[in-house]
């Protein structure tokens, strides 16, 4: 299957750089991960069909419009306590933070990621939302052992991997963030601070995996780890916010 994290966001992300004001980035990535979020509930009562056709709407909207308002407050803490990166500039994503789309960009630049995520599963698995894939030659064998479709996957993967690689130096020797957003704000670094709350979430949530329904199920594990990186990335943040100026920091 393809990876939730960088190959489903890499089919959309060319889009903003391509249009920068007509899209919005932090969507498009909520969007393009939507589908596979419900991996982490997995085997709880709560079951969300979110690769349905009509996902996108009522799933991947209403996730968007409440994840990327926390992921630009967050971007800023985050980014500032990130190592500098030389020519991959990373510091330069706290510009996340004073990014403005409005809602309607926001809420279709989901749409359009979910979208994408869904129509590419179409040709790199079996089944989509349960169902046969539209294009059952792609469950034949191409090679021995390996069916079409699993080819795509492998491809897909390999092609995401090599993209995403290719765009974060692309926006950072251009400094891209910088020229649709502009400057990061300043904020205070602590990144003793930031980074030991962030491991200390990060190794909570994996302790809690062997605990989880469906422990061997590797994509629902996998969606766990990304979940629990990201809670730890906000929780960091919140942490450096809350603590008392006092503490010696340096502003960038």
């Amino acid at each position: 299957m393809p990876l939730t994290l960088p190959t489903h966001p890499m089919a959309v992300l060319p889009l903003k750089v391509w249009r920068p004001r007509w899209f919005d980035g932090v969507a498009l990535v909520v969007g393009a991960v939507a589908p596979d979020v419900p991996y982490a509930i997995d085997g709880y009562p709560l079951h969300v069909r979110a690769h349905a056709w009509t996902a996108p709407l009522w799933w991947a909207v209403p996730l968007a419009l409440v994840c990327v308002p926390l992921i630009r407050w967050a971007s800023a803490t985050v980014a500032a306590n990130l190592p500098a990166a030389g020519p991959l500039h990373l510091r330069d994503y706290g510009a996340l933070a004073a990014a403005r789309h409005s809602r309607w960009i926001t809420a279709g630049s989901a749409i359009v990621g979910a979208y994408s995520h869904i129509l590419w599963d179409s040709v790199t698995h079996d089944t989509i939302n349960h169902r046969p894939i539209p294009l059952r030659g792609l469950t034949t064998e191409a090679v021995p052992g390996w069916l079409w479709y699993e080819v795509v996957s492998k491809v897909s993967n390999v092609v995401g991997l090599l993209g995403a690689l290719a765009l974060i130096v692309h926006i950072g020797r251009t400094r891209a963030l910088r020229r649709w957003h502009g400057e990061p704000p300043e904020v205070t670094r602590r990144p003793t601070l930031f980074w030991a709350t962030v491991v200390t979430v990060t190794a909570a949530g994996m302790a809690t995996l062997p605990f989880q329904p469906y422990p061997e199920h590797l994509p629902s594990q996998a969606v766990r780890c990304m979940v629990s990186g990201c809670v730890a990335l906000v929780a960091g943040s919140l942490v450096v916010t809350l603590m008392p100026s006092g503490q010696r920091v340096r502003r960038t």
